[in-house]
This record gives structure tokens, C-alpha cells and sequence, in this order.
């Protein structure tokens, strides 16, 4: 059986208590010990030329599993996730997160933590953050799962000061070499819900 079968199967006994997937059961399931974690590691792809490669274990209309691995020193951009809701659980290393909040115009700090191995972060529908390695002895390696397939995202230009609205193919970052990525390209820093 597959990695992707095996989490699958074990994720079932979670989703089936419940008509709706909700973030509550993924957190559960998330902070739980039914998780192969060698096995999800040795899924995990890297790619440099990114903050992290992406590879989706699984993808429908009510959730979406995806494990991340971090290149280090490039963190992703502040971005939202487009209305879903996820988690996201360190398998490997430790991740620097930052929760941002629009004020007076622009995207400011608000929260900070680090977050070992085995522990988890919530991500509410309406939330912005970032992620990036925090230089531990291992590279970064974590597990995300989303209420909802990730249909686009809302990310932000710090550099350029733009709002973009993205494929939820593209990942949490500014898809320089791939503009066709790009659904929406605004100036300035906007809300989130105002662009969706």
C-alpha cells in the first residue's frame, strides 16, 4: 500500500465521524499518533528554486493533504489559503510562523512562534501567514491539510507591495516564473476578502 493509501485509510476513522470535515478533526488527527511520519518524509520533494516543494497526497472538493519541504533561509509570502480553513503539523525540523494582519494599509506582524517537530498549527479561513525553516538540524518538513480543496490563494508582495490572487496549484509564493499562475495583480496591500 501506498503512503498516500495509508494515510488515507488512516485519516477515514477521523472523517467519518462527521458529515463535514472540519478543522477540529484535522487538528485532531494532526496532533494524534496515527501518522506514519517516516513514510510521509520519504514522499517529501524538495525543490530549491522555492520555499518548498509541494507534493498533494491527496486532492477532492472537501479536503486536500499536502506535505511541504522547506528550502532554508526562504521563507514563503504572507497568503491566506481562499476561504479554507487547514493545519499544519512539523513532521521534521522546526518552522518560524507568523501571523500577519492587515492595519492602517499594511500587513503587519501580529503573532510569532516556533514550532518543533510534532506540533501543530491551526490556520483559520480568514487567516494570513507565513512559514520558513528555522534552522534546526533537520530541514523543515511539514504536513498540511485543508478543509476544502485550495482553489486559489491570496498572497502578498512585500517587496513590490501588491496583492495577488493565485492558483492553489502555485504555493505560498510570488510565481515570478510562472505569471499565468497569477488570477488577479493588485497595487498595494488589500484585504483578503476584498480580491476573493
Amino acid at each position: 500500500m501506498t503512503v498516500e493509501a495509508e494515510f488515507i485509510e488512516s485519516f477515514g476513522s477521523i472523517w467519518s465521524e462527521s458529515d463535514d470535515l472540519e478543522l477540529a478533526a484535522l487538528t485532531r488527527f494532526l496532533k494524534g499518533t496515527e501518522l506514519d511520519v517516516e513514510g510521509l518524509l520519504g514522499v517529501a520533494k524538495t525543490d530549491t528554486s522555492k520555499p518548498y516543494g509541494r507534493q498533494v497526497l491527496f486532492q477532492n472538493d472537501d479536503l486536500e493533504v499536502m506535505v511541504a519541504s522547506w528550502t532554508r533561509g526562504v521563507p514563503c509570502a504572507p497568503h491566506d489559503h481562499g476561504g479554507s480553513s487547514g493545519a499544519v503539523r512539523v513532521l521534521q525540523g522546526r518552522s518560524r510562523h507568523l501571523v500577519w494582519a492587515l492595519v492602517d494599509g499594511k500587513l503587519q506582524v501580529v503573532k510569532e512562534e516556533i514550532v518543533a517537530a510534532g506540533g501543530v498549527m491551526v490556520c483559520g479561513a480568514d487567516m494570513v501567514h507565513s512559514m520558513g525553516d528555522d534552522d534546526a538540524a533537520e530541514p523543515l518538513v511539514t504536513l498540511h491539510m485543508y478543509t476544502k480543496s485550495v482553489d486559489h490563494m491570496v498572497v502578498y508582495d512585500l517587496d513590490s507591495l501588491e496583492t495577488l490572487v493565485v492558483e492553489g496549484s502555485c504555493g505560498a509564493w510570488i510565481p515570478r516564473d510562472r505569471p499565468e499562475m497569477v488570477r488577479t495583480r493588485l497595487q498595494g496591500i488589500c484585504a483578503a476578502a476584498s480580491v476573493r
